[in-house]
């Protein structure tokens, strides 16, 4: 009864800390934001990058992405509001991390971590660190929605596609 009660009161702790959307369809406003994804024991991307709001971006790649090192991008406004949209129901009102200590369920140590960063002016940066392999009940649900957000800027031909993860590290 203890553990069910705490699996399903998790979830509402964690909406609890986000910062929710200042109107229909927007987002608090944000100069930049930096995402990174960590590597994991398999074939996942590693890689970071960072936009700001005028759509100028950075990217590092690591491993088991195409495009290895440092390259620039350029979003539109529409793919820089999509990816704050996306990440916005996530972000926590002070700097939080979900890892093994708080995850109320199986764990699989092999999994990456999620880490975005939001710069607000005048404001301390707020970071969200989010373990991917936690099974929780509540939050496994959401690991597309972090894992996958990338993918709403124009970097598709720098980390690649994942029938060809395994390859982007061969001979290199």
């Amino acid at each position: 009864m203890i553990r069910t009660l705490s699996i399903c009161a998790l979830p509402l702790a964690i909406a609890g800390c986000v910062t929710p959307a200042t109107g229909p369809g927007s987002t608090a406003p944000v100069e930049k934001i930096d995402y990174a994804v960590t590597p994991c024991f398999g074939f996942c991307p590693s890689f970071t990058l960072s936009v700001s709001q005028d759509g100028t971006g950075t990217y590092h790649g690591e491993r088991f992405v195409q495009q290895k090192g440092a390259a620039s991008f350029t979003a539109s406004p529409e793919e820089v509001e999509a990816f704050a949209r996306r990440l916005a129901p996530f972000r926590p009102e002070s700097s939080v991390e979900y890892g093994y200590e708080n995850c109320d369920g199986p764990v699989a140590t092999d999994s990456p971590s999620v880490k975005i960063t939001w710069h607000e002016a005048g404001k301390q940066p707020v970071t969200l660190n989010w373990y991917m392999g936690c099974r929780q009940p509540g939050l496994v649900e959401n690991r597309d929605a972090l894992y996958q957000a990338w993918q709403e800027l124009p970097v598709d031909d720098l980390v690649g596609t994942a029938e060809n993860r395994q390859i982007y590290d061969q001979n290199r």
